[in-house]
């Protein structure tokens, strides 16, 4: 991690020190700490590969018992990317508030963003809902990466059918949305995460690639939520070697306990 970390640091270095204040407000926006809710073990590890990412995730608490919980990937980067990803996080967070419902609250969240970003940028979504009195997961995937779901020592690809965010106003995107729903239990992990992991580049252009991260998650996917995301970060942070970092990595995770 320590060596990722330095990467940045060096690319950092080359950026004009003007994006300095707008990326400490980026920063800012993005969620202080992670919510401590009894019996769910979670974690976040976040970093942009520019000053100024595209990739963001949020907590938002919707009611008493039920927490969304997003994660997206802007298709820009640096200064136009993030400010498609503060509009969105605003109009996610606005959309989410006492509106349990998953796929509604995306499908509405698509109609306000495509109207101002459409045919300039696009954004995938992931937007979970998870009751945690009933244990009781909503999945929807606007075009992102699948959802893994690890149970028993084995693990299972979510991927409800969906869209991009920004391509379409509302009636194809609407029909695609699909959701599915999880009961979640004891010893399952929830793994979701950017294309920046998979895509993770070796000093020989050699992509970290589906098969090392699902290995990853079979043998390591039982430890606790913070081990968990050491491991990956590490194998990570070996593969890229001396390589800059080409994308912003977004690994968000739990485990009921």
């Amino acid at each position: 991690m320590r060596q990722l970390a330095s990467a940045i640091s060096k690319q950092r270095e080359k950026e004009p020190d003007a994006l300095a204040p707008a990326s400490k407000i980026q920063f800012s926006i993005l969620p202080e700490k992670i919510p401590n809710i009894p019996n769910y073990d979670m974690k976040v590890f976040y970093q942009p590969a520019m000053e100024l990412g595209g990739d963001f995730y949020d907590f938002i608490a919707i009611d008493r018992e039920n927490l969304g919980i997003v994660i997206a990937d802007v298709s820009g980067k640096g200064v136009p990317g993030a400010m498609i990803m503060t509009m969105a996080r605003a109009v996610i967070r606005l959309l989410a508030l006492r509106n349990p419902n998953a796929a509604e609250t995306i499908i509405n969240a698509n109609r306000f963003i495509s109207r101002d970003i459409k045919n300039v940028m696009f954004l995938t979504i992931l937007y979970m809902v998870l009751n945690v009195r009933t244990r009781e997961l909503q999945v929807v995937n606007a075009g992102h990466n699948p959802l893994i779901l690890f149970r028993d020592d084995s693990y299972r690809l979510i991927n409800p059918s969906g869209i991009a965010v920004g391509f379409d106003l509302g009636p194809i995107f609407d029909k695609k949305l699909k959701d599915d729903v999880i009961q979640i239990k004891k010893g399952d992990r929830i793994l979701v995460y950017t294309d920046g992991v998979v895509e993770a580049m070796s000093e020989d252009g050699e992509e970290f690639g589906e098969e090392r991260f699902l290995d990853i998650v079979m043998n390591h996917g039982s430890k606790r939520s913070g081990e968990f995301i050491n491991v990956l970060v590490n194998a990570l942070t070996e593969h890229q070697g001396e390589a800059e970092q080409h994308d912003d990595i977004t690994i968000l995770t739990f485990m009921h306990t």
